[in-house]
């Protein structure tokens, strides 16, 4: 895992991963908890490809990569 190795990237990480999770709940409050547990999502942060799944009703969520990103990555932030 690459979080250790870039400085303030696990700052990034941690600010786009919970900002994925705090809409994820605000759109779970209307109803809609589509996002399954175990499915695994994708953020391009600084240059690297962050895999992660959230855990709606834990209310968390759990990087389980970080890489450097590969060109052409469809989701990018910071």
């Amino acid at each position: 895992m690459e979080l250790r190795r870039a400085v303030g990237l696990r700052a990034q990480v941690k600010s786009a991963v919970l900002s994925v999770l705090e809409a994820a709940l605000e759109v779970s409050k209307l109803g809609a908890r589509n996002v399954h547990k175990d499915a695994p999502l994708i953020l391009n942060v600084g240059g690297y490809e962050i895999r992660y799944s959230l855990d709606l009703d834990a209310d968390c969520a759990t990087v389980w990569s970080a890489e450097p990103a590969r060109e052409g990555s469809l989701v990018k932030t910071g």
